[in-house]
């Protein structure tokens, strides 16, 4: 037999060989075997572990063997979405004690409205004073002045994490925090809301603003919602008033607002209580709300249960989900990472962030409803 058809032969073989194994591939009926690395499920989180194998498992549980972390939770003021960045902190802190062992003492204090600063500070000290691993705080208090408070406080061995603060407006290492975990509040929240407001509103239309106190949050979120509608010299705020994060004030500002500006085509709460609270005041005029192509757009920021419901219901039309379940998740996991294992972390984390309405409402409830169903492990 010459070369050349040996060398055929040989192909020929070769292919039925191939087809052979594919036709084998797609027929096999046997059941697969069971991985050797069986998926581990936190009891009340439902959450299938994708991170690592058993033998990293096994090293981690070792690192994290007999340790109890001591975290302290103290937000700018109790509220609905804070109690969500809680319930998403509960949904990794079960996770990781399930899977490696590692216990958590974690207490939550805030004061009772915003301004307060004076008893959030005294609670950092406290817990400083008691050796607390790692405090997680949020605060409208001056930026200097906080940040000599938390200077303090990791010089005496507890570690700052901030969460929910725009850590955009300022320089890295301004930030006298391990790490920073929220989101950009000017391009993730003012910015898209003002894109979002001009693809409705076809860049033409009558802006009101309900506003929060004076600070970081409301100065970041107003440049970035100022930048998005900039482009559009016909999208113009005809007026604004302070509504202090909550929805009685957020109501009856959007009340006066609403009297002397009758002819209005939008209005953006900062946040979602106050922007729930501008809803009420339009429905109370008996004007109407946006129905997808006419009426009074509402639309906020945060996230929260009680405004997807108000989506649902044909209320408010919008608000900016800025991530407060993966807030909670993210900074007890920064936490862990680097108390326990010895990491560093990114010194800036932001979580995603997306305009909620009746388009994506459920994707955005349902992950909500996950972390507020998760109770923390004794």
């Amino acid at each position: 037999m010459s070369g050349r058809k040996r060398m055929s032969m040989k192909l020929i073989m070769l292919v039925v060989l191939v087809a052979s194994l594919v036709i084998a591939g797609c027929t096999n009926n046997e059941a697969p075997e069971e991985s050797a690395t069986p998926s581990v499920v936190a009891e009340g989180s439902s959450t299938a572990y994708q991170w690592g194998d058993q033998n990293f498992e096994q090293f981690v549980g070792t690192a994290a063997e007999g340790r109890t972390l001591k975290i302290g939770f103290t937000p700018p003021a109790a509220s609905e979405f804070y109690d969500i960045i809680e319930h998403g902190a509960n949904t990794m802190m079960n996770e990781l004690s399930d899977r490696f062992g590692v216990k958590f003492e974690f207490e939550m204090s805030a004061p009772n409205e915003h301004q307060s600063v004076e008893s959030q500070v005294a609670t950092i000290e406290n817990w400083t004073a008691k050796q607390y691993d790692a405090i997680l705080v949020s605060s409208a208090g001056d930026f200097d002045a906080m940040n000599a408070v938390y200077q303090k406080a990791m010089d005496a061995g507890t570690a700052i994490f901030m969460f929910n603060m725009p850590a955009e407006m300022w320089e890295e290492d301004e930030l006298k925090a391990v790490s920073v975990i929220g989101y950009n509040n000017h391009y993730q929240a003012g910015y898209i809301v003002g894109k979002y407001a001009a693809e409705k509103l076809q860049g033409k239309g009558n802006i009101l603003l309900i506003w929060g106190l004076p600070g970081h949050w409301s100065t970041s979120r107003k440049n970035g919602f100022l930048e998005a509608i900039a482009p559009y010299p016909d999208m113009k705020i005809v007026g604004e008033q302070r509504g202090d994060y909550v929805r009685d004030k957020g109501m009856q500002a959007a009340e006066n607002l609403l009297q002397a500006h009758p002819d209005v085509d939008l209005i953006y709460g900062e946040n979602e209580e106050m922007a729930q609270g501008a809803t009420q005041a339009v429905e109370a005029r008996g004007l109407k709300l946006w129905d997808g192509t006419d009426g009074i757009i509402t639309i906020g920021a945060d996230g929260l249960k009680s405004g997807y419901e108000s989506i649902r219901q044909g209320k408010l039309t919008a608000t900016v989900n800025v991530g407060p379940v993966d807030m909670g998740r993210e900074f007890i996991k920064a936490v862990f990472m680097h108390e326990v294992l010895g990491y560093t972390v990114d010194k800036i984390i932001n979580v995603p962030t997306a305009v909620i309405d009746k388009e994506n409402v459920d994707v955005a409830a349902a992950y909500t409803d996950w972390a507020l169903s998760t109770k923390r492990n004794d």
